[in-house]
């Protein structure tokens, strides 16, 4: 068995084959060198970093016999050690020696930056394994991720369905095809998708999250609402999935059930800025409103989720709306907020558009006009627009 054969083998998911046709071939052989780079390969991705090594040494003799299949397999454990320059440069060093080239050279490139964040360099990296090996579904799969992180939707389109072609069984394949297609409007045909994945894979979490997430922007209560709650049921202690059902009941005017699930989460420690940022808003709702109950959960939620901006943003509104006690004290807390919001998302126009409300009730004009002014000149929906147009004339 030749270490092509086994790498096939191993690009087409079929690990247990490979792994017993290694074993095997070590039992015959204890030197055999494919046999023990393809179980150094399995190692890797079962997290094995000392196995992996040691059986790279065997393979190498200590080093001593270093080629593209070892250095691959020392890359990919010095990846997953944060060794980030040393596994780039061994990559690097394969894709620039390897004859013929390596399209597992620039996956595992593409996967190291992706996990650093540079999406455009992993895109190039994943175009070039696909270019190189068209027919391995990981490869068209992560090209496509990438193109959904630079928000190039419809370049993902393709990659997906290749991927989905050459594996149909791999449940992330159904999970980004379904996002992207709903991300694009077409939740028909996103609809269409995530239930032929259920077909083959019947009752997977994250196709139905997915499939739930769908049905609610088709319109779909009743059908969003059985799975958000067949998902609570089958993951009581998942955060997400008791999050998704709060968020539905609320959303279909079972408060309390919300709120209730709401506080389990936080009894089992498992709230989440989601969880929390909910309870708030059922705490607003209340008639009264529980004024400090909403604005310690919202709190709470921005904590938890030092990047969202949405619940900084639904706090401020919560303190421009309150009327008791010293409202210019409200003011002042809802400016502070906003601002926090603006800094953690400044794209978003909603919190530049409160924060020009705040402005003008604290009677800053000078802020206002400019802030007013500037979601204007951003275009954004109509209704946001037309707040922003009304406060510039109210302002004069």
């Amino acid at each position: 068995m030749t270490t092509q054969n086994l790498d096939a083998l191993l690009k087409a998911g079929e690990v247990d084959q490979a792994r017993a046709l290694a074993e095997d071939a070590l039992r015959e052989n204890k030197d055999d060198r494919p046999a023990l780079l393809t179980l150094a390969k399995l190692a890797t991705v079962e997290g094995e970093w000392e196995r992996a090594e040691e059986l790279v040494k065997r393979a190498t003799r200590g080093g001593k016999d270093n080629d593209a299949d070892s250095l691959l397999v020392q890359a990919a454990v010095a990846a997953q050690r944060d060794q980030v320059e040393q596994a780039r440069s061994l990559y690097e060093q394969v894709i620039r020696t390897a004859k013929p080239p390596r399209a597992e050279a620039h996956f595992g490139l593409g996967y190291l930056l992706a996990s650093l964040d540079d999406f455009a360099g992993a895109r190039k990296a994943f175009e070039k394994a696909v270019e190189l090996e068209p027919n391995v579904a990981p490869y068209q799969f992560h090209l496509a991720r990438m193109c959904f992180a630079l928000e190039d939707l419809k370049a993902a389109l393709p990659p997906l369905e290749k991927a989905l072609e050459l594996n149909p069984l791999y449940p992330p394949v159904y999970v980004v095809w379904g996002t992207v297609l709903q991300h694009l409007g077409e939740l028909e045909t996103a609809e269409q998708v995530l239930r032929k994945g259920l077909e083959l894979i019947p009752g997977h979490p994250e196709i139905l999250n997915v499939l739930g997430n769908v049905m609610v922007a088709l319109g779909n209560v009743s059908d969003a609402f059985a799975i958000t709650q067949e998902l609570a049921k089958a993951f009581p202690d998942d955060a997400d999935a008791q999050g998704n059902f709060a968020r539905m009941l609320m959303a279909t005017g079972h408060r309390s059930d919300a709120l209730a699930v709401c506080r389990a989460l936080a009894d089992k420690g498992l709230a989440t800025a989601q969880s929390k940022t909910i309870e708030a808003m059922v705490l607003e709702s209340h008639n009264p409103p529980d004024f400090e109950g909403a604005a310690a959960a919202y709190r709470e939620a921005m904590k938890l989720d030092p990047t969202g901006w949405g619940p900084a943003n639904n706090l401020g509104n919560l303190l421009l709306s309150r009327q008791d006690g010293k409202p210019e004290e409200y003011v002042k807390q809802a400016i502070e907020v906003l601002e926090e919001a603006r800094r953690r998302e400044p794209a978003r126009v909603e919190p530049v558009l409160n924060l020009a409300l705040a402005y003008a009730r604290q009677g800053d004009k000078a802020k206002s006009k400019a802030l007013a002014s500037a979601v204007v000149k951003q275009n954004p929906e109509p209704e946001l627009r037309e707040q922003a147009e009304r406060l510039l004339k109210t302002l004069g």
